[in-house]
């Protein structure tokens, strides 16, 4: 179940893959990233934020490629268990006898249902691919900061250098900004992946504690349980009491009220 439902990108924008799954390839044979089923879809807003970027950087002469739009939970889980066994291993570097490429992410993957990639709110941009005209490529990723950061997205590092690990996700937060500056990344992250039917929490209560942060309520961390902190919060939300009966009947009354609110 989700409360706000994933939208197909843009059929203009591309993937870094050709039709053999390879990359670094010529873009008339690049794969849209709209064609990579689940992989293709994102929240509303980020897919019009995506859209903007995409067309920006284009008519600022570079080539935009996007390696990781959404993933579902199962794929997470996935990725999350290969980055695990690289850290038990030690972090081998890749190529060396210790790293099995097959087993082994060399790459921080975040909790399952705890990443914006979850979400739909997230990228990963093939940053070496961007190639800006007249910009040295030791500020490639600058010259991307430039661009995507008035249009509404967010790096996850704190300054642009393309050696850095995380150097190519950026964010588009749209109305969970404030509640990503007020809870932090993973549970910002987890209310939009909750939000979107990909979170490692799901359900009636756990949809209501996401929609209450997003609402700028307090209800401490997200965890799936209307305990006291929860009722106290959708009673001031909804403005009345006998909040019990409400939850007990799962009443998507409660849900739409809440999708209502500003967020803050």
């Amino acid at each position: 179940m989700s409360v706000i439902q994933l939208v197909p990108v843009h059929d203009t924008i591309l993937s870094s893959y050709d039709t053999s799954g390879k990359t670094g390839g010529s873009v008339a044979n690049l794969r849209p990233l709209s064609k990579l089923g689940k992989a293709g879809i994102a929240a509303p807003h980020m897919a019009a934020k995506l859209k903007l970027l995409n067309d920006a950087v284009l008519a600022a002469g570079g080539d935009f490629r996007v390696t990781e739009c959404h993933r579902d939970i199962e794929v997470q889980r996935a990725a999350r268990a290969k980055y695990d066994r690289w850290v038990a291993a030690g972090k081998p570097k890749p190529g060396t006898a210790g790293f099995n490429a097959k087993t082994m992410k060399a790459a921080f993957v975040a909790t399952p249902g705890r990443s914006g990639h979850n979400a739909g709110i997230s990228i990963d941009v093939h940053i070496s691919m961007l190639k800006f005209p007249g910009v040295a490529a030791n500020q490639q990723l600058d010259r991307l900061w430039d661009i995507a950061i008035p249009l509404g997205w967010s790096p996850v590092i704190k300054a642009p250098d393309e050696t850095a690990s995380e150097s190519w996700h950026f964010d588009c937060w749209g109305d969970l900004a404030a509640a990503k500056s007020r809870v932090g990344y993973e549970q910002a992250a987890l209310c939009g992946a909750i939000l979107v039917g990909h979170g490692d929490l799901r359900g009636y209560e756990a949809e209501i504690q996401a929609l209450l942060v997003r609402a700028g309520y307090d209800i401490g961390a997200i965890d799936g349980v209307a305990g006291a902190k929860t009722r106290t919060a959708l009673s001031q939300a909804l403005g009345r009491t006998g909040v019990d009966a409400l939850i007990s009947a799962k009443d998507p009354r409660v849900i739409s009220t809440l999708l209502a609110l500003p967020a803050r």
